[in-house]
């Protein structure tokens, strides 16, 4: 039954795992990038996290109210988090420096599994995969999965436009 799901799984499917996995890598180096790659990878999981969750949940005012809230309590944390360190922007080449991670690939491959695995699910066990439970879970996931990098790039966003303002060019 294994054989038969990666058979009938089209070829995009794993071009984009095989994107993902390639951009988590890279980000488990430290590195200086252009701002707007920054931007790619967590508006990328933003997009397939909507549409999962849209998919899944899109009629369910319930599921679509804990993913909410879990997009938001989620957002704050990684905000809080992306604070402490580990970003230096520097507005007059364009870039961001980044601390190396590992959490990129994790989200990345944890948002490309649970797409995956419900996509499946729904095609072998439609029921199943239609119940208030799994609907509510499955939209916890993606509330999380929208929540942290939106926020990480939101405090990245953030400390770039601060650096660039007249008062942090001054001190530099």
């Amino acid at each position: 039954m294994l054989q038969q799901i990666i058979i009938h799984t089209p070829l995009w499917v794993w071009a984009m795992l095989a994107f993902l996995v390639y951009r988590g890598w890279a980000a488990s180096a430290d590195r200086e990038t252009p701002l707007f790659k920054v931007a790619l990878v967590p508006l990328l999981l933003l997009a397939l996290s909507l549409h999962g969750l849209y998919a899944q949940s899109h009629a369910d005012a319930l599921a679509l109210t804990a993913a909410a809230l879990t997009a938001l309590g989620s957002g704050f944390l990684s905000w809080t988090a992306a604070g402490r360190g580990g970003i230096a922007p520097h507005p007059a080449h364009g870039t961001v420096w980044l601390r190396g991670s590992w959490l990129p690939l994790l989200m990345m491959i944890s948002v490309f599994a649970v797409k995956y695995t419900v996509a499946v699910l729904q095609a072998m066990h439609s029921g199943h995969a239609r119940g208030a439970v799994f609907t509510l879970a499955v939209s916890l996931l993606y509330g999380l999965f929208m929540g942290v990098p939106v926020g990480r790039l939101l405090r990245i966003v953030h400390l770039y436009r601060q650096a660039q303002s007249p008062a942090a060019q001054a001190a530099a």
